[in-house]
């Protein structure tokens, strides 16, 4: 995505980064600058895209004359469709500030109307579905600039008059009619741009051809033979020097086109080596180049940063974390799309973890230094999900600390939990899959290849990491006994949304005399949880995650002065017709007193339902139970122990609605507009459940009734417009907590 700087500081913005062109960006400072860049063009007043989608473009022939020196577009452009729905208009997204002069389709002048930023089509006939058509639209205008869609301004000494577009997200329709949106890629395109002779263009694709035309000007030609989202379509035109590399890849010789100013001729040549290299490594990763069969290159413009046009990703210098992340797009947002900006990650995310794993490989002292800084950032909140909540919100969507930098971290984590192998194999997948490769995709498409691949449930994770918010802090306690350790783990979560983070944790012991060391991973399934390894010697030190894989702050180490107390390595509930049966389970225990019982029913007000004797001390496994009857059946359970001393430890929490509650499924989840309640019971819902009136809580709190909108027979239908986006407990009317709802 794109990487400009305030557009108040436009013009100083423009010849400070010329001047500037061997700087390095920050992987934070390419999020911030990709994140302003799309505040300023969402935030448009009146910005939004009004295309129809009664038809699926197939193809776009684009002609247009511009001058560099003039903030003006003229020509036309033809679109190739398929109807996908019958209708006899269709409607395209065009600026107000562009005048049409004639709209036609197969040769002749069809009626139109231009209001609004939408240009609707009349067509001669009613089309049926699957029908092929097109339809030339024929304009010219002045492009408006608040958007800085289309950008005429200089670079160099001499004031060299430049022209280039920048339309990430919406910014397409402000100089060229198309369907602006996220949902909808053109097969193919071609590029004819006229202008003057003195200058050189740039597009994407393939060039075809350089021809001289009447008037002093070139018809320069770009041929582009892949599926292209309208915002990754891009034009630039200067007195560029055009230098030419290549790299094999996957046996194909993969051009490689550097369109630069003449004053930066030296830097973007040693650049373009960088991302070579750099193009080398990321097709051994994920599969070849997307676009091999064309080209890639970089193309100088004036923005403060970047932006990953198709083929030819534009840029203000050749700093490498900069190369690398724009390169890494061509993969991650070019050749596979975001369905939604709720999944922006999937763009953003990604491109700043190749970024990463571009910087580690090539500077390794860097690496932990870098991931702590950005986890730090990550952590600066306690709150926020990956999963964008308010898709109304543009700095909600482009937000460097979740959409980048947890998104990229969420990544990490995603590495250490399956390992590489597993990891690469799995995202080689999604990006490879012939129903996602050229098209758009959602988080579920990727959580779907990296269960197959691994063969692993990751439902806890991404409940946890992308919808959930926070992160964990851990209570390290240990304890050496000769060469073994005793580790129990404890964290506290940052955000109610998520009551425990299961995650592996890693721990280096040391031994500071012998420099002897051993890194141990603990499967951390639950609060309170006891550990014995034999490390083979005697440990003086303990580090925390010391290559830095988990998302995590204000993280203790305790070196207990006696051995630990240990309880709950087993903690479950189950039903037993309407009752319910707590089961957990000791390894050991030292001067253990009880067990007190709790129960809730909204997981977060606590009530004492019992008492249990503990052994007290024990290096035996102790098994207990708690019968809990239906009338007490809270829904939710944790168990508290308490020591002679009086301090104590909780167990994560469990949930069973027993007595009928349980066979009651939401759908869909997360909802938009409207949820259904559904249950597997025969007949329609028990009448001691009725569900005429639905109890909604969040997390502040508040609570909300809503009145069914449809019943049919074992379903409920609410409407959820009136909810703010978030996370809500669901309440029927026996007043149990039987699911979670997110609200988008």
């Amino acid at each position: 995505m794109k990487l400009p700087f305030l557009l108040l500081f436009f013009l100083l913005a423009v010849k400070i980064s010329a001047q500037e062109s061997g700087r390095d960006f920050l992987t934070s400072d390419i999020a911030q600058f990709e994140s302003r860049s799309a505040g300023l063009r969402v935030n448009a007043a009146g910005l939004r895209v009004v295309a129809s989608n009664n038809f699926d473009v197939k193809y776009y022939r684009c002609e247009w004359e511009v001058d560099p020196a003039v903030n003006h577009i003229k020509g036309s452009v033809t679109s190739h469709f398929v109807m996908s729905t019958a209708g006899n208009s269709i409607t395209l997204d065009l600026s107000n500030a562009l005048t049409v002069s004639a709209v036609q389709q197969r040769g002749s002048n069809v009626a139109f109307v231009h209001a609004g930023d939408a240009l609707t089509i009349t067509l001669q006939n009613p089309l049926a579905p699957g029908t092929k058509d097109s339809v030339t639209v024929s304009y010219e205008g002045p492009p408006p600039a608040a958007n800085g869609a289309f950008v005429v301004t200089t670079h160099g000494p001499s004031a060299t008059p430049v022209l280039w577009t920048l339309s990430e997200p919406y910014g397409s329709r402000d100089w060229w009619p198309c369907k602006n949106g996220l949902d909808d890629k053109a097969d193919s395109l071609d590029v004819y741009i006229t202008h003057p002779a003195t200058y050189k263009a740039a597009s994407n694709g393939l060039l075809q051809s350089e021809t001289a035309v009447a008037g002093s000007k070139t018809l320069t030609h770009w041929k582009h033979r892949y599926a292209i989202a309208s915002y990754l379509v891009a034009i630039a035109v200067t007195n560029y020097i055009v230098l030419d590399n290549s790299v094999l890849i996957g046996g194909t010789n993969v051009p490689f086109k550097t369109y630069c100013y003449p004053e930066s001729q030296v830097t973007f040549q040693n650049g373009a080596l960088n991302a070579l290299n750099a193009m080398v490594q990321f097709s051994n990763l994920f599969g070849d180049y997307p676009f091999k069969n064309e080209k890639y290159g970089h193309v100088q413009f004036g923005w403060g940063g970047g932006m990953e046009h198709q083929t030819c990703s534009f840029m203000v210098n050749m700093g490498e974390t900069l190369i690398a992340h724009e390169l890494g797009h061509q993969w991650f947002g070019d050749k596979v799309t975001c369905a939604s900006w709720q999944d922006i990650w999937l763009n953003e995310g990604f491109a700043t973890h190749l970024a990463s794993i571009y910087t580690e490989a090539k500077y390794p002292a860097n690496t932990k230094t870098a991931r702590t800084n950005e986890i730090n950032t990550i952590t600066s909140l306690p709150g926020g999900s990956v999963w964008v909540d308010n898709v109304n919100d543009v700095n909600r969507i482009f937000s460097n600390r979740l959409s980048y930098l947890k998104g990229s971290h969420l990544l990490y984590m995603l590495r250490w939990i399956l390992g590489d192998a597993t990891f690469f194999a799995a995202v080689n997948n999604y990006i490879n899959d012939p129903a996602l490769a050229y098209g758009y995709a959602t988080s579920a498409n990727l959580k779907a290849h990296l269960e197959t691949v691994s063969g692993k449930d990751l439902t806890y994770f991404f409940d946890q990491w992308f919808t959930g918010e926070g992160y964990p802090s851990y209570q390290v306690e240990w304890y050496p006994t000769g060469n073994s350790v005793q580790v129990k783990l404890n964290q506290t979560q940052s955000h109610a949304s998520v009551g425990f983070f299961r995650l592996p944790v890693p721990l280096l012991f040391r031994n500071a005399g012998t420099n002897q060391q051993k890194l141990v991973v603990f499967e951390n399934t639950t609060n309170g949880q006891f550990f014995v390894d034999n490390l083979g010697f005697g440990a003086t030190e303990v580090i925390f995650d010391p290559d830095v894989w988990l998302i995590t702050r204000n993280n203790t180490i305790t070196k207990t002065s006696g051995p630990l107390p240990v309880v709950f390595s087993q903690f479950s509930v189950e039903c037993r017709g309407n009752n319910a049966r707590l089961s957990w389970a000791t390894t050991e225990e030292v001067n253990a007193d009880y067990f007190e019982i709790l129960g809730s029913k909204d997981a977060r007000n606590w009530n004492a339902m019992g008492t249990v004797p503990a052994i007290g001390n024990s290096k035996e496994t102790n098994e207990y139970f708690f019968d809990v009857e239906t009338a007490l059946n809270q829904g939710y359970y944790r168990i508290r122990e308490y020591d002679t001393d009086g301090s104590t430890q909780e167990t994560r929490i469990v949930a069973a609605q027993c007595g009928g509650v349980e066979s009651l499924k939401i759908y869909p989840n997360p909802a938009t507009d409207s949820f259904t309640l559904e249950s597997s019971l025969k007949g329609t819902f028990p009448g001691k459940a009725p569900l005429k009136g639905l109890l909604l809580y969040n997390l502040k709190g508040n609570h909300f009734v809503l009145e069914p909108i449809a019943e049919h027979g074992r379903t409920r239908t609410f409407d959820a417009r009136s909810l703010a986006p978030g996370l809500y407990f669901v309440v029927p009317g026996n007043g149990q907590v039987i699911s979670k709802l997110w609200k988008r």
